[in-house]
């Protein structure tokens, strides 16, 4: 198993490195929402300078908001804390291209699930509203200012904060700014 492979490798970790001790609270003040896309982590750091203790990065998939969730969903929440209590003063929402929840396919969807033991027909969402629930979309431009708005109109945080929207190609790394917060 994986894990076993990662104690292992920590335990080697451990005897040769002393970690650098960084404060909690991000050095630049700023928020990233992005995806969970495996892809983009060390991307992130060479693309746009970024280093350990910078930022706060809140990663979801696609970068989104699902339908419902647009005011107080757990990013809303996350976002808070950070605003509130680790002095987070302005928040970059970074799609990227070929994005996997752009391809959300409910055929293929409902098939893994069966594949693994989840029965679809017994959750609260279904048919297409279980796409909206997971958060897939068509067009990342669109997703992407979608959720700055969502950020920006959200009751529990403060519209001082600028909320910018950024779309960065996964191949080349080239950000493009969609809309710059205010």
């Amino acid at each position: 198993m994986v894990i076993d492979e990662i104690l292992a490798v920590n335990e080697t970790f451990l005897s040769k490195h002393q970690p650098a001790q960084l404060s909690h609270l991000p050095r630049r003040r700023v928020a990233i929402v992005t995806c969970m896309d495996t892809r983009l982590t060390h991307l992130f750091e060479e693309a746009l300078g970024l280093h350990r203790g910078e930022v706060l990065q809140l990663r979801t998939a696609g970068a989104t908001i699902p339908e419902g969730q647009e005011t107080s969903g757990d990013l809303i929440r996350s976002l808070a804390g950070g605003i509130y209590l680790l002095d987070v003063r302005e928040v970059l929402v970074v799609g990227h291209t070929d994005c996997g929840l752009s391809h959300g396919n409910l055929a293929r969807l409902t098939a893994s699930m069966q594949a693994l033991g989840v029965d679809p027909s017994t959750l609260p969402e279904q048919g297409d509203d279980l796409l909206r629930w997971l958060g897939t979309f068509q067009d990342v431009r669109e997703n992407t200012l979608r959720t700055a708005r969502a950020i920006r109109t959200s009751p529990y945080l403060p519209r001082s904060i600028p909320v910018h929207a950024l779309v960065i190609d996964v191949h080349s790394g080239k950000l493009e700014l969609l809309e710059r917060g205010e």
